[in-house]
């Protein structure tokens, strides 16, 4: 039984301080930057990892190879 009162208030304690935390990053003006840099960030790699196929295909498609042929005068 105390056990069970013990992780009662520690999970009380824990979602206090975590709602805390989270408070104190959105309002401090520190905070609200950071929390926007790392989203920004996180958008940027989330549209590379989209567009990365894409990339591969286009790459692929615009190979030559002539490009591999030492006669080719284009490719000096």
């Amino acid at each position: 039984m105390t056990t069970l009162t013990i992780t009662r208030r520690n999970r009380l304690i824990l979602s206090v301080s975590a709602s805390m935390l989270a408070l104190a990053l959105l309002v401090s003006p520190v905070g609200r930057n950071s929390v926007a840099s790392t989203l920004d960030c996180f958008v940027q790699t989330v549209d590379a990892v989209t567009e990365f196929p894409c990339k591969i295909v286009t790459d692929i498609r615009h190979f030559s190879l002539d490009r591999l042929d030492p006669t080719c005068p284009q490719c000096f």
